[in-house]
């Protein structure tokens, strides 16, 4: 199923950026007033890439919609009000920017047909909701040449399965089933459980589970009790820092996000806990600053007491994701300056939208001394971003195996009957125009780790019981000579 928390997303970010869009026209609008300016924001606006429609009329009310050639779905509508300016306002041409991302939205005359008629009622038609799944890869999915994928070979084979008399069960099935063929951990189906459910084939013959499963934060647990015991952490223990012998630093962030400080009652944990977190990062006005402030705050303490260390580790091994912006954060403190690490840009038609170079901080005060960034098939998506920026950075070393290979920001989408999808839409490269989807970004010191992932993390477990974990002890063993 489609986990949607761990991956990065930019359907919040759209949502944030039109709330931050709507009190920006308004004050533009009236600084514009002000100086008899004729440049007005009403009007119809299509987004650069994304698929996005934004109906701006006189009165200071806006409708953002999600559009394919089949539908038109509003995703946020509201009133503009006075709080401030965060956007670039031309006369053809609105630019928004968020955190490292930059969106444009031009002028248009005319709404597309499909945005004329009226799309606010749910519809279950499977044929309407196959095509516009369909044609919203067709249009804005980024890697179907490197994936191997012949969409149109896809639609001929699934298209006449479907038909008015197909249930959800027997949409979800096909649906998830042509997605999933492209391998790609950024791309997902997301409906009601009881779809979900029913939609699963289950064996008729119970399978005995010989063999424990592990999960992420499990392990890296095990490794910081193995290494550092009197360590500290924070944000329930998505960060681990302490000293290892010969005066090593030892960081282990094991995500990019659930780091911003909302003040949860300690009492609650599991799923309450979480449950309360997103609750609180879904009415905040900018969820990614508070995760940006609350590892700020953190690292603070950390490289406080790793300041006399002779080198650092950072591991990622085990850190699925979140919010890009946590991850560089971090590099910031072991960085001199600000520089360009990367660029991206995002599908639109047969070609691109305008690339963005992106830019990493850097500090006075940073880190000077050696820095090993652990890595490994598990270390994806935001958590890749990290390790991108990191290629520009001289004093920092990479040790594991190939991260996962999914860059692309998620671009959330909906479908006429309510569900939810997901797919890659952007491109990543580094500063010599080098891709890593698909393969994702090999270590410095390879040690070959299984790219399955419970053989992994069971690779782990055993090192740790025999000789210890080969990627630390190599850093430890460096340091004794």
């Amino acid at each position: 199923m489609y986990i949607r928390y761990s991956m990065k997303t930019r359907l919040s970010v759209f949502v944030l950026l039109l709330s931050i869009l709507a009190v920006s026209i308004y004050s533009c609008e009236e600084r514009i007033s002000k100086n008899n300016n004729t440049i007005s924001p009403d009007g119809n606006w299509e987004s650069v890439g994304y698929g996005r429609i934004l109906k701006i009329d006189s009165t200071g009310s806006f409708v953002l919609s999600d559009v394919s050639p089949f539908s038109c779905l509003p995703l946020m509508e509201g009133n503009l009000s006075d709080m401030g300016e965060n956007l670039t306002l031309s006369q053809d041409t609105i630019s928004l920017e968020d955190g490292i991302n930059r969106y444009f939205f031009t002028r248009i005359n005319e709404l597309p047909g499909s945005c004329i008629v009226d799309n606010t009622e749910i519809t279950r038609d499977p044929i309407l909701n196959f095509e516009v799944l369909w044609n919203t890869f067709n249009d804005h999915y980024a890697y179907f040449e490197l994936r191997k994928i012949n969409w149109d070979s896809i639609y001929e084979i699934y298209r006449p399965v479907i038909s008015q008399s197909t249930t959800d069960v027997e949409l979800y099935r096909v649906l998830d089933e042509m997605i999933s063929a492209m391998n790609d951990g950024h791309v997902g189906l997301d409906a009601p459980d009881e779809i979900v459910d029913a939609a699963i084939i289950k064996s008729e013959y119970p399978t005995e589970v010989t063999i424990k499963n592990y999960g992420n934060h499990e392990v890296a647990k095990l490794v910081a009790d193995s290494y550092i015991p009197e360590g500290s952490s924070a944000h329930k223990e998505l960060l681990r820092w302490g000293v290892l012998e010969n005066n090593i630093g030892y960081i282990q962030l094991n995500q990019m996000m659930g780091l911003a400080e909302y003040n949860i009652s300690d009492s609650l944990t599991g799923r309450d806990y979480w449950m309360a977190y997103f609750e609180q990062s879904d009415q905040s006005i900018d969820d990614t600053s508070d995760e940006v402030n609350g590892i700020r705050n953190s690292m603070k303490t950390v490289m406080e007491d790793i300041a006399e260390t002779e080198a650092v580790i950072i591991d990622v091994r085990f850190n699925g994701g979140g919010k890009d912006e946590v991850g560089m954060e971090v590099l910031r403190h072991f960085n001199s300056n600000r520089k360009t690490v990367f660029t991206k840009k995002a599908r639109f038609g047969s070609g691109f939208t305008p690339r963005i170079e992106i830019k990493q901080d850097g500090t006075t005060n940073y880190y000077s001394k050696p820095v090993f960034l652990l890595i490994s098939g598990e270390s994806a998506s935001a958590t890749e971003i990290m390790v991108l920026c990191s290629l520009s950075m001289d004093n920092i070393t990479r040790i594991g195996s190939n991260t996962e290979g999914v860059f692309s920001d998620v671009l959330d989408k909906a479908l006429p009957n309510g569900w939810e999808f997901g797919l890659s839409n952007e491109l990543y490269e580094d500063m010599n125009g080098r891709n890593y989807e698909g393969v994702g970004i090999a270590p410095d010191i390879d040690l070959n780790y299984p790219r399955n992932k419970q053989e992994f993390l069971r690779y782990i477990v055993n090192a740790l019981s025999k000789n210890g974990d080969a990627a630390i002890e190599t850093i430890i063993d460096r340091y004794s000579q």
